[in-house]
């Protein structure tokens, strides 16, 4: 039992001169802390500066995008605004048209834009815009008439823009 005892003391004086050592030569060298505080003094800034420009962008995202549905909001608030003023056409009701699209008449080559709150059709080569029906549509009864509502052109959008895009049988076929 002391031989027992006497190595487990022997082991264990062994183990902490070992840890001992080891610290000592560890702590010895200056210089690698001093360089391990440098390299992490480093790191750390590195991430406060990156960490900075990702919160000015974040910051400069959110300004943008707020004032974008900010505008977005006073646009669509006016485009009702001027709905309102000028009601649906007359001949809506006809074709179950809610005035959130835009309308081609294609015997006539003639928008109805809902945005602007008028007609958009070709006058000799050139695209003109009017509030009321044009002349040359008075006597006609648009209720009957033949028309494409255009979904995928936005309501903000001069329709005009989009006529080229589309081929001639988008515009005679139905």
């Amino acid at each position: 039992m002391k031989k027992f005892t006497l190595m487990i003391a022997t082991g264990l004086i062994l183990f902490t001169v070992g840890i001992n050592q080891a610290i000592a030569q560890r702590g010895g060298d200056d210089k690698y802390w001093e360089r391990r505080k440098e390299a992490d003094k480093k790191r750390h800034e590195y991430i406060r500066e990156r960490e900075k420009k990702r919160d000015e962008y974040y910051r400069e995202r959110d300004k943008k995008e707020a004032e974008y549905y900010r505008e977005s909001a006073k646009r669509r608030k006016e485009y009702y605004k001027e709905r309102r003023k000028h009601g649906i056409p007359s001949w809506a009701r006809a074709h179950r048209y809610d005035a959130r699209h835009h309308v081609y008449f294609r015997d006539y080559r003639t928008f109805y834009d809902p945005y602007r709150g008028g007609y958009v059709y070709l006058d000799g080569g050139n695209w003109r815009f009017s509030a009321s029906i044009p002349s040359f549509m008075i006597n006609v009864d648009l209720g009957r008439a033949n028309i494409r509502v255009m979904n995928d052109v936005p309501v903000d959008r001069h329709p005009e823009d989009f006529y080229d895009d589309y081929d001639e049988e988008y515009w005679e076929n139905d």
